[in-house]
């Protein structure tokens, strides 16, 4: 699998607008939350490429499929080949049950705040739902790594639940506002070490 330039610009703009959105501009973040936003939004935006057309589906909705069971392992397997990259290894036989925590946040809710600001993002980047959920993983992988106060066991299985969870679940619709042409310039971004550096602007505790 061939990750584009793209798709890594759009890593770094998941990761800011998580901290945006979720953190509400605090450089101090819940994990669980940071986690558990961009899998969830990795796993979304894969159910989305699946192109299912249910019209009287609710958001929330467990929706089981075929597609899921086939490409959303890609997600994990993304992740897992990132923490390696960063030089992390996960312990197999510390991952159970356990060490996938949940987020506190309703799945609707939490979806809701961040996938209009990362469709931008996609369109920006003019990638393909299914890229952009790639780009989500990556993200997830990026904040395990600097995640220093977790095992990286407990960040991988929380990743994990929530990629299940969002390529399972039936997402709200984006707002009208997200599917209007709209000013793609990204913000100024303040000065941060690249992804392999031991410290960000950004921490999650």
């Amino acid at each position: 699998m061939e990750i584009t330039k793209n798709q890594n610009k759009a890593v770094d703009d998941i990761v800011e607008m998580v901290v945006s959105v979720i953190g509400k501009g605090s450089r101090e973040m819940d994990v669980t939350e940071a986690i558990s936003s961009t899998a969830r939004l990795a796993g979304s935006f894969l159910f989305r490429s699946f192109g299912f057309k249910v019209a009287d589906a609710k958001p929330g909705s467990a929706m089981l499929s075929e597609e899921a069971n086939t490409k959303g392992p890609q997600l994990v397997q993304i992740t897992h080949a990132v923490l390696q990259n960063f030089g992390i290894q996960i312990d197999n036989d510390k991952m159970s049950g356990s060490n996938r925590k949940r987020a506190e946040s309703d799945f609707v809710d939490a979806i809701a705040k961040v996938q209009d600001p990362a469709l931008v993002i996609m369109k920006k980047n003019d990638l393909s739902y299914e890229q952009m959920a790639q780009s989500a993983a990556i993200a997830t992988a990026f904040i395990i790594q600097q995640s220093a106060n977790i095992a990286p066991e407990e960040g991988f299985g929380t990743a994990i639940y929530h990629y299940i969870e969002g390529t399972k679940t039936f997402p709200p619709e984006f707002s009208d506002t997200s599917e209007k042409p709209t000013d793609t310039k990204a913000p100024a971004k303040e000065k941060t070490e690249s992804k392999g550096g031991s410290k960000s602007w950004w921490k999650f505790w």
